[in-house]
């Protein structure tokens, strides 16, 4: 699968651990399948990974601004939703290595495990950072909606198929 973003990508927007970035594909590709393409709908999702070098679907994945209705709107684009959902996935793995003899959990002297609920709140608060930016790509789709007639926001488009229109909440 096509990854939509770059470790270096990552890297600038919400950081890994060094020691976690020979991982970065595999995680990418489940944030993509797992946390994103249940957002935009399949047939926009398989938009998006075939073609994201398009100039709507770039100005989509990249960020920047807009106008509508004669005002100039900032936006983050597909990349930060992408990092930050990176991230939560990055939060509930780090401390976990898959060796010969199983899953090992590293261990240090001077330092403890964080406990389980604090590793959720974050992941959780970092997911909600995520879905934030969502929304605003989500706003930036609907603004130039006739450029993008795959998105699940699009009324005209109602073959969009393994999708959770739950999370467009703010139509």
């Amino acid at each position: 699968m096509t990854i939509i973003w770059t470790i270096s990508d990552q890297q600038s927007i919400k950081p890994i651990s060094k020691n976690r970035i020979n991982d970065f594909d595999k995680l990418a590709e489940e944030v993509q399948l797992v946390d994103l393409q249940p957002l935009m709908g399949f047939d926009f999702f398989q938009d998006i990974i075939q073609k994201p070098n398009t100039t709507w679907n770039k100005k989509l994945l990249d960020g920047g601004t807009y106008t509508y209705n004669s005002i100039d709107y900032v936006y983050s684009g597909l990349k930060f939703v992408l990092s930050y959902f990176l991230y939560a996935r990055h939060i509930g793995q780090s401390n976990e290595f898959n060796t010969f003899s199983g899953m090992t959990e590293k261990i240090m002297t001077d330092s403890r495990t964080a406990d389980l609920g604090i590793i959720k709140n974050r992941q959780n608060s970092v997911r909600k950072i995520a879905n934030t930016h969502w929304e605003d790509c989500a706003k930036f789709i609907q603004a130039n909606i006739s450029e993008f007639p795959k998105s699940l926001i699009n009324p005209l488009s109602p073959n969009n198929i393994c999708c959770d229109r739950r999370y467009i909440r703010y139509l």
